[in-house]
């Protein structure tokens, strides 16, 4: 059994150093919405890193990587995803960046920039004990197929990550390596379904093109990864409780956990406007592993979770706008979800822009019999940390069974960005449906409803972004507290949340 771990291991070092596939990556999820706007305009080379080789050489060079300090705040409750190795706590939180960076020859890329994460973590209500055992008991059968803690450690938190770095090799229109850095694919705004900044980026062994491949009938480009996951190790509450003389708690295998995935994507030569394109990862125990076509995510034989996702965009140039699709299925049952959405910048005075984005993102089952069936997106019964790293989804931040819909309006000029975002999210639906619908309770979706104002500004060598947000959550942990037996659909177990965060990049 650990023989095929450690093979399966090596493997993924070894295969990391073959041939490759193609996935744009920006390293902070501020840098990666400045290049979406950005490619609208058509600036989007703008937005390369500038690094400063402090120690040059005949065949190689030394230099900085940029250093990024990015500060959160929450004031009552653990709001935010796409935090990569920033987690939502409750309290002040700082995220550390930075590092260095050199080439070797003309192939070899070295990257070393970690990322340190300091957190009050703060207490916060949790999932209610008042709550009965039914519900308790249903709400295990998540508990028991996700590694996805409402808050991950008690008391401070401190971390240090590899964060953004690799070693890669370069070879014509490839590349090659290992790496830590996180990814994102899809054309999602707020969200993608297989692979976001959600959670930190873990080791993986990466093939993939630097530069789309031309043929007869359009550019292909693509990505294949496969790496380790961990767990947070943090255990449920109530671990000892007991529904119809059995134990809710079902403690999960303590095997290495593995992943694989595939990113490819078509810009056909007839409408070069359009991509369409295809993704998919396969997570497993070490102990599974079988053979060499357990690297492939389409060969799903044996004890293995999956699951992948379709999608296109088309961009209008002229009118300097795109509309996106993701639409992902999960096995078994083809359990789906999407994320759809639509951005336009409207030119206004002085090579300025107003930007008007919007985005639906549906991560809840799809009819009744599914819906109260709690094997949704990111869980499995079998690999029962789900589809996670660190305690997070890979996937959607906004976790299984939840639907968000986000609307942007915003000033633009160049890298400068002034704007206001809305965001109502639904948490995990599929748990409510299981657990209160059959008793005809309907009056409790968590609901959160966001405000933000959002500022990035370029200096020159410094590149900031603040943010406040005003969150008002009802339902809070699916808990109503019925106080006026009058008004059955009265508010309940509300928060009023501030938030914010400022970040600031300096790049030499």
């Amino acid at each position: 059994m650990k023989g095929r771990s450690i093979l399966f291991t090596a493997f993924l070092f070894l295969a990391g150093w073959q041939k490759t596939s193609y996935a744009q990556s920006v390293h902070t999820d501020i840098l990666r919405e400045l290049k979406i706007t950005q490619t609208l305009i058509g600036n989007a080379d703008t937005l390369q890193p500038v690094n400063a080789y402090l120690i040059k050489g005949k065949n190689w060079n030394l230099g900085l990587s940029p250093i990024a300090i990015n500060q959160l705040y929450n004031s009552d409750l653990p709001i935010g995803y796409n935090l990569g190795s920033a987690i939502a706590a409750k309290g002040y939180q700082v995220q550390i960046a930075g590092g260095i960076e050199a080439n070797i020859g003309r192939h070899l890329h070295i990257k070393l920039n970690p990322e340190f994460v300091s957190a009050q973590n703060e207490d916060f209500e949790q999932f209610s004990q008042i709550l009965g055992d039914r519900v308790w008991a249903n709400y295990y059968q998540f508990l028991n197929t996700i590694d996805l803690p409402s808050k991950i450690v008690e008391g401070p938190y401190q971390k240090l990550f590899p964060g953004q770095s690799h070693i890669t090799y370069q070879f014509k229109k490839f590349e090659a390596g290992l790496s830590t850095e996180n990814l994102w694919w899809g054309p999602g705004w707020k969200n993608a379904l297989v692979m976001s900044y959600n959670a930190p980026g873990f080791l993986h062994a990466s093939f993939k093109t630097i530069k789309p491949i031309q043929t007869k009938i359009g550019q292909f480009s693509g990505q294949w990864v496969g790496g380790t996951l961990a767990e947070s190790g943090v255990l449920p509450p109530r671990i000892y409780s007991a529904y119809n003389g059995t134990f809710l708690y079902q403690p999960k295998p303590t095997d290495n956990r593995f992943m694989t995935g595939m990113h490819l994507s078509w810009q056909p030569k007839w409408t070069p406007d359009l991509t369409i394109g295809y993704s998919a990862v396969s997570y497993f125990y070490g102990n599974d592993f079988k053979s060499p076509l357990d690297l492939i995510p389409v060969f799903n034989s044996g004890n293995k979770a999956s699951l992948g996702a379709f999608f296109a965009s088309y961009k209008l140039p002229k009118e300097k706008a795109e509309i996106y699709l993701e639409y992902g299925a999960k096995s078994p049952n083809f359990r789906r979800a999407y994320v759809a959405g639509f951005r336009k910048l409207f030119p206004t005075k002085h090579d300025a822009y107003i930007q008007f984005a919007v985005e639906l993102t549906q991560m809840q089952a799809q009819n009744a019999e599914l819906i109260r069936d709690p094997n949704s997106w990111y869980t499995d019964a079998y690999v029962q940390q789900g589809y996670t790293h660190w305690g997070k989804t890979i996937g959607a931040g906004i976790g299984p069974g939840s639907n968000s819909q986000n609307i942007e309006l915003a000033w633009v000029k160049g890298k400068n960005k002034i704007g206001f975002q809305f965001e109502r999210l639904r948490h995990n639906s599929d748990f409510y449906y299981l657990a209160f619908e059959p008793i005809g309770d309907y009056r409790r979706h968590w609901i959160d409803l966001s405000s933000s104002a959002n500022a990035t500004i370029d200096l020159k060598h410094f590149l900031i972004a603040a943010r406040v947000q005003l969150t008002r959550t009802y339902n809070y942990q699916w808990l109503v507290i019925q106080t006026d037996p009058n008004n059955y659909f009265q508010p309940s177990n509300e928060y009023l949340n501030l938030g914010g965060g400022l970040s600031i990049m300096f790049r030499l």
